[in-house]
């Protein structure tokens, strides 16, 4: 028994001494040392030529036994088997044995969905390139290195462009002049209007591109009730209904009454609701705000044309009574506030001063104040008051803006909410 026992040991003996280097009976410590962090367990390749125990004396030496084909488990894609004695499987080794290094690649664990293999043992598909998509900007870019443009107006246009397909396909066509692109590369500038750009400027070559853009955004080039456009959202609650654009003539908004003491008419649900929680909010401050004319159908708005052109010669007529669809009272939105007389100087009472402090905070703006006569068509009304929303009344207010001053200016690059107009 203890000289099987010897022989065994002296086996395993030699078969460490075949496998450890030189001079050395064992590292250490491990050969490779991580740059940082902790990695995943290295695995080693057990040697397979050890004799599980003693051979009998004149016995055959058994052949050494083959390394199984599961040794490598892991194959790169387009790897077979036969090409593989280059690499190295490492599997998991006790503390302090020799770690066996050829001069291949080693696949670890973590490394197998990248050689292949998915979790679950499901191969991953070849990889496929990618076609290559040309950098769009860098394309806009090259098309505008081609023109005179500072660095402000080319990056508004690379915005502008990308967003714009049809745009972007007529610089290719090189169907937009040098002008057109610095028309284009303010904020405001609009796509629709650049033959009209081009036309104001030559009529006043000494207006500079913002001012061309501002005036014609403005309709500063078209004449009074020539060649009106109808309104393509009139239930909008900023549609533009002016001198240039007018209302479908069979319109009629969903209205609500504005109820007992708030004055007579109706107006569109959240127009209504805004002027009562206002007239209520000045009454709390001894202020009376109460309704003396809201909507106004087509054809109430006809007959009163009419009848102020059988009073007054038409020029004069227009500068105070909308043509019929071109009455802001038909949208549902706008009301006179107590009156609606230039005898009654309502400019000069408490309600009114009251009103331009506060009407904005709930959504009314004065649409006719003085002095923008030019702007509106109309002289000023300080009784005439139009629901536009919180957002663009604290603007027109606070700014001193007409309601086609805000409009004519509001940015199209970029463009979240575009504004028809």
């Amino acid at each position: 028994m203890h000289k099987f026992t010897f022989r065994l040991l002296l086996a395993a003996g030699l078969c460490l001494l075949t496998l450890a280097p030189a001079g050395a009976y064992a590292p250490p410590e491990s050969p490779i040392r991580p740059a940082e962090g902790t990695l995943p367990p290295v695995q080693t390749v057990r040697p397979s030529v050890c004799p599980a125990q003693d051979t009998p004396p004149g016995a055959p030496s058994p052949e050494p036994a083959r390394p199984s084909p599961a040794v490598i488990q892991d194959l790169p894609p387009g790897v077979s088997r036969e090409e593989t004695s280059h690499y190295s499987v490492v599997e998991d080794a006790p503390p302090g044995a020799p770690t066996v290094q050829n001069p291949g690649v080693q696949i670890t664990a973590p490394e197998k969905e990248e050689a292949g293999e998915m979790p679950g043992g499901e191969t991953a598909p070849d990889s496929q390139e990618e076609p290559v998509v040309p950098d769009s900007d860098a394309k806009i870019s090259a098309l505008l290195a081609d023109h005179q443009l500072n660095e402000v107006q080319s990056a508004a246009l690379r915005i502008r462009l990308a967003a714009d397909s049809g745009l972007l396909a007529q610089l290719e066509g090189n169907e937009l002049t040098q002008d057109d692109l610095v028309y284009l590369a303010l904020p405001n500038g609009r796509t629709d209007r650049l033959s009209r750009y081009s036309a104001w400027s030559a009529a006043h070559p000494e207006a500079l591109p913002q001012e061309v853009v501002n005036q014609v955004n403005l309709d500063r080039d078209r004449i009074f009730y020539q060649n009106p456009q109808t309104a393509a959202d009139p239930a909008s609650l900023t549609v533009l209904v002016n001198k240039n654009y007018a209302l479908p003539a069979g319109y009629e908004p969903a209205l609500e009454a504005l109820g007992a003491g708030y004055g007579t008419g109706s107006l569109r649900p959240e127009a209504a609701a805004a002027f009562r929680a206002m007239a209520d909010a000045a009454r709390e401050e001894g202020v009376s705000l109460r309704s003396v004319s809201a909507y106004r159908s087509y054809q109430r708005q006809t007959s009163t044309y009419n009848r102020y052109l059988s009073q007054d010669r038409q020029a004069s007529v227009d500068t105070y009574s909308a043509r019929p669809g071109h009455s802001e009272h038909q949208t549902g939105l706008a009301l006179d506030i107590n009156t609606a007389s230039i005898p009654a100087h309502f400019e000069n009472t408490p309600a009114f001063a009251w009103l331009k402090e506060h009407c904005a905070q709930y959504g009314f703006i004065l649409r006719y104040p003085q002095g923008k006569e030019g702007i509106t068509g109309y002289r000023f009304e300080p009784w005439h008051y139009r629901y536009v929303g919180l957002e663009a009344a604290q603007a027109c207010m606070s700014q001193g803006l007409t309601f086609e001053e805000y409009l004519a200016q509001r940015p199209e690059i970029p463009s979240p909410a575009k504004v028809e107009i």
